[in-house]
C-alpha cells in the first residue's frame, strides 16, 4: 500500500495481471497455428469476364445476400458479380501520390515476393481463393483511394478561400517535402492471422485475417473491414500534411496499443471511413459480426439499447457511453473500440444534419465531413509549431519547433483527446460552411447555434471559445465564444474533485513487480518502439513479487483515482514526466495550486527561478526525504546522491543525476483512465455487475518506474504527479472569467493540472 501526504454546400463534389495488447486491430487477436491454404484457380466465371476485368464481393456476404444470418457455409461464388479490376499486369495501384513508382500493392501473405500477377489479363478467381481474396482488396483499397484523393483535390481547391486553412499550399507539389507518401502501402489479403485485421504504420501495411475456428470467414470478403483499416492509413497521411520531413518522426492518431482518447478518436474516424465509402450506417457484419463485434453508426441501429434513438435526448453522449457495448452493455469495458462510437455516431449525425440544413446529398455531406477532417487532423498533427496558413497574419503556435520535443508534446503533455478534436472541428465547421460570406449551405450559412447544439447532443461541447488563435500570445481577443445556452448535456467539471480515493482504508495506489508480467510488458513495449533505454542499473531478475517498491525493480504503479463530484469524469490522465517545479538547483518550489513542501520542508526559497519557465529547471517528479537533524527535509536526487557519497556513474542515468535513483520510463509515464462515475474510483466504475469487481488495470492504467539498486531500504520518496480530465472546466480555460485557453507554455506549469502527490516508501 502506498499512502499519499496532504493533498495538496460545401461543394458539389486489486491488480496482479496486466493485460497488454500492442497491435492496431479491430478486434482483440489470439494466437492460431499455420492453416492450409485452400487451392488456388481461376474459375469458369473467368470465360465471362472481359480482359482487365474480374469477380468481385461488391459488398460483404450478408449485405449482398440479404440474409442477416447467412450460413458461413455458404456458396459465396453466388454472391460475385463483375467489375473492372486494372489493365496493369500486377495488382499495384497509383492513386495520386508521387515520389513512388505506385502507392499500394496487394499481396496474399507477409511472404509473398510480389503482387498477384495476370497472365491472361483476366481477374477472376473461385471465392474460396488466395487470388480473390487479393482481387477483391485490390478492387475496394482502389476504390476507396480514388474517391479519397479526388475529394482532397477538391477540398484543397477550396481551401484556398478560406479564412485559414491548415492544408499546406505544397500538399500536391511532386518532389516536395509535403509529398503525400513516401511509402507504398501493402494489403495482405490473406493473413494468417486469427480473429484478426490490422494497420501497420510502422511498415505502412494491412493485414486481413480470418474469423475464429472457421477459415471459411476472411476478413478479406467484408470490404468494410478493408475501409476501416485504410481509413487508418488516411489518418495517417492526414496527421502529417503539415509535417516537413517525410523521412522523419510522424504523428499518429493515438497509441492504439492503449487506451487512449486519441485512439478512440482514430477508431471512430475509422468506421466512419466505412459510412464514407459505402454509406452504410453498419461497420462489419461478415467478418467481425459472426464474432459479434460489428459496430453501428447511428443510435436507430436496432442493435442499441431502447432509450437510444437519433432525438436530440437520446444521442450515443460522451462521456456516459465511452464504455458501453452495445452487444453486451451491461457489463463496463474500456477499450478505444467501443469508445470511437462517439466520434462515428457524431459524424454520422452530422452528414444528415448537413442534408437537412443545407439541401446536400448523401455523398455531398460525407465528401464535407472528410474534408472537414483533412483540416482538422492536418492541424492537430502539426510538428513544425506552425499550425495552420493563416491568411494575413502569423501562424505560429507555441510549440516548440523542435520536431521531436513536438512529438513529445503531441503525445504527452497536450495529447489529442475529444476536446481538443472537437474544439478544432468545430472550428473548421465555423470556418467554412458556417461562414456567412462564403455561402456553402445551399446559398446560406451552417449556424453557429447548429455547430453547437449538434455538438452538445453529444456531449462534445466541451470548450468555451473556437479557439482560433491556436493559443498564440500575439493573438488576442479574436477567439470566437460559444453561445453558453447551447451547452445542455455537456458537463465541466472542476480539477479540484479528482483526487486520491479518499475511502477509509482504501490504497492510494497498486504496485505491480511481479517479474513475469513487468518482463513482459517491458520486452512487448520495446518490441512495439513505445520505450526505450532502460538502465542497466536495474533489472526485472530484482523484482520480488512482494507487491511493493524494492531496490533494483521495474514495477508498474496505478493510482487508485477518485471522483469526488456529481458528474461522470472522463479523459482521467496522471503525468509523471519531467516538469518545472524546480529551481535552478533542483530544489522544490512551493506552487500556487501546491503547498508542498513548507519552507522548513526544504521548499526553494528562490522566488525569480520558481516564477520563470525555464527548460533548465525542468526536474523529475520525484524528491527524497532527508531527516535532518533540525527538521525532515524534501530535496532533490541529485542532492540525496552527494548526501550518500554516491558514484555519479551509478545513477540510472550515468550522464544525469537529476533523476539518480527514481525515474518514469519515457514511453509509460502516463496513466490513462476512459472515465470515473460520480463519487466513485475507477475500479468501481468498471465492476461488473455481477461480481461486483472489476477485471483489473490495463497497461495504459499504470505508470512503469526504474529503481535503482542503491536507493537505501527505507527511504520515502515523494512524487509530484500532475493530472487533468477531458470535461475539465480548469484544465484548459485561463480563468473564471478569462474563456480563452491556456497558452501551450502554461503546460510546462502546475497550473492546468491537479497535483497528486505519490508517497513510495523503499522497501527491502
Amino acid at each position: 500500500m502506498l499512502n499519499s501526504p496532504r493533498a495538496h454546400t460545401f461543394f458539389t463534389l486489486q491488480i496482479i495481471a496486466v493485460v497488454t495488447v500492442l497491435a492496431t486491430s479491430c478486434v482483440p487477436t489470439s494466437t492460431s497455428g499455420l492453416r492450409g491454404r485452400l487451392t488456388t484457380g481461376q474459375t469458369s466465371g473467368n470465360l465471362n469476364v472481359a480482359l482487365t476485368q474480374g469477380r468481385i464481393l461488391s459488398d460483404n456476404p450478408i449485405i449482398i445476400s440479404k440474409q442477416p444470418g447467412l450460413d458461413t457455409n455458404y456458396d459465396i461464388n453466388k454472391l460475385t458479380s463483375v467489375a473492372t479490376i486494372t489493365t496493369e499486369s500486377f495488382l499495384r495501384g497509383s492513386s495520386s501520390c508521387f515520389g513512388l513508382t505506385y502507392c499500394f500493392e496487394v499481396k496474399a501473405t507477409k511472404d509473398s515476393l510480389s503482387a498477384l500477377q495476370t497472365t491472361t489479363g483476366k481477374w477472376a478467381f473461385e471465392a474460396s481463393t488466395p487470388e480473390f481474396l487479393q482481387v477483391n482488396t485490390y478492387f475496394h483499397l482502389n476504390k476507396m483511394l480514388n474517391q479519397y484523393f479526388t475529394n482532397l483535390g477538391i477540398t484543397y481547391a477550396y481551401s484556398l478561400v478560406t479564412t485559414d486553412t491548415a492544408l499546406p499550399s505544397s500538399l500536391f507539389q511532386a518532389g516536395d517535402k509535403f509529398a503525400l507518401q513516401t511509402q507504398t502501402l501493402v494489403a495482405f489479403a490473406d493473413c494468417d492471422e486469427r480473429n484478426n485485421s490490422e494497420y501497420n504504420q510502422a511498415n505502412e501495411s494491412i493485414c486481413l485475417g480470418y474469423s475464429g475456428d472457421n477459415k471459411e470467414i476472411r476478413w478479406a470478403h467484408d470490404s468494410t473491414i478493408l475501409y476501416h483499416e485504410t481509413g487508418h492509413f488516411l489518418n495517417r497521411l492526414q496527421m502529417n500534411f503539415r509535417n516537413p520531413d517525410p523521412n522523419g518522426i510522424k504523428s499518429q492518431l493515438g497509441n492504439y496499443s492503449l487506451y487512449n482518447e486519441a485512439g478512440a478518436i482514430g477508431e471512430g474516424l475509422a468506421d466512419f471511413y466505412s459510412y464514407y465509402v459505402n454509406n452504410r450506417s453498419h461497420w462489419g457484419e461478415w467478418a467481425a459480426g459472426k464474432l459479434g463485434a460489428s459496430r453501428p453508426l447511428s443510435e436507430s441501429d436496432p442493435i442499441h439499447v431502447p432509450g437510444l434513438s437519433e432525438s436530440v435526448d437520446e444521442r450515443l453522449s460522451y462521456p456516459q457511453f465511452l464504455n458501453y457495448d452495445p452487444r453486451n452493455p451491461t457489463i463496463p469495458s474500456e477499450g478505444i473500440h467501443i469508445a470511437g462510437g462517439v466520434i462515428s455516431h457524431y459524424l454520422h449525425a452530422l452528414t444528415k444534419d448537413l442534408q437537412s440544413k443545407c439541401e446536400m446529398t448523401s455523398g455531398e455531406s460525407r465528401e464535407l465531413v472528410v474534408y472537414l477532417l483533412n483540416e482538422t487532423l492536418a492541424e492537430l498533427g502539426d510538428l513544425s509549431s506552425v499550425g495552420t496558413e493563416r491568411k494575413g497574419g502569423l501562424g505560429k503556435i507555441n510549440l516548440n519547433a523542435d520536431i521531436t520535443l513536438s512529438h513529445l508534446w503531441l503525445n504527452l503533455v497536450n495529447p489529442i483527446n475529444y476536446r481538443s478534436f472537437s474544439q478544432t472541428f468545430a472550428k473548421n465547421i465555423l470556418n467554412s460552411i458556417g461562414d456567412p460570406l462564403l455561402s456553402r449551405c445551399n446559398g446560406t450559412y451552417y449556424s453557429q447555434d447548429n455547430i453547437e447544439s449538434l455538438l452538445d447532443s453529444y456531449g462534445l461541447l466541451l470548450f468555451k471559445t473556437y479557439n482560433q488563435h491556436r493559443n498564440l500570445t500575439s493573438f488576442v481577443n479574436i477567439n470566437t465564444p460559444i453561445n453558453p445556452t447551447n451547452r445542455k448535456k455537456s458537463v465541466l467539471i472542476a480539477k479540484n474533485n479528482l483526487i486520491l480515493d479518499p475511502t477509509s482504508g482504501a490504497s492510494s495506489a497498486f504496485v505491480v513487480d511481479n517479474r513475469t508480467s513487468i518482463k513482459k510488458i517491458i520486452e512487448d513495449m520495446v518490441g512495439a518502439g513505445a520505450i526505450s533505454n532502460i538502465s542497466p542499473q536495474v533489472d526485472t531478475d530484482y523484482n520480488n513479487n512482494n507487491d511493493k517498491v524494492s531496490p533494483g525493480e521495474i514495477v508498474g504503479i496505478g493510482l487508485n483515482m477518485f471522483n469526488n463530484s456529481n458528474s461522470t469524469m472522463a479523459g482521467v490522465q496522471i503525468l509523471a514526466n519531467d516538469w518545472d517545479h524546480a529551481d535552478s538547483t533542483g530544489k522544490p518550489c512551493q506552487l500556487s495550486n501546491d503547498l508542498w513542501p513548507l519552507e522548513s520542508e526544504g521548499a526553494s526559497t528562490d522566488t525569480v527561478s520558481c516564477n520563470t519557465v525555464s527548460e533548465a529547471s525542468f526536474a523529475p517528479v520525484c524528491f527524497f526525504q532527508s531527516n535532518e537533524a533540525t527538521a525532515t527535509k524534501w530535496i532533490s536526487q541529485k542532492e540525496f546522491m552527494e548526501k550518500i557519497a554516491l558514484d555519479p556513474s551509478l545513477c540510472l542515468d550515468n550522464t544525469n543525476s537529476k533523476d539518480c535513483f527514481i525515474r518514469a520510463i519515457r514511453g509509460a509515464d502516463q496513466a490513462i483512465y476512459s472515465k470515473i462515475n460520480p463519487k466513485a474510483n475507477w475500479g468501481a466504475t468498471f465492476a461488473n455487475p455481477t461480481t461486483g469487481s472489476a477485471a483489473g488495470l490495463s497497461l495504459g492504467n499504470i505508470i512503469l518506474f526504474e529503481i535503482s539498486k542503491h536507493i537505501p531500504p527505507g527511504t520515502i520518496v515523494d512524487c509530484r504527479l500532475r493530472a487533468r480530465f477531458t470535461n475539465c472546466e480548469d484544465c484548459y480555460h485561463r480563468s473564471s472569467t478569462d474563456n480563452n485557453d491556456f497558452l501551450d507554455v502554461d503546460y510546462n506549469g502546475p497550473v492546468p493540472f491537479k497535483i497528486i502527490h505519490l508517497q513510495i516508501p523503499i522497501i527491502d
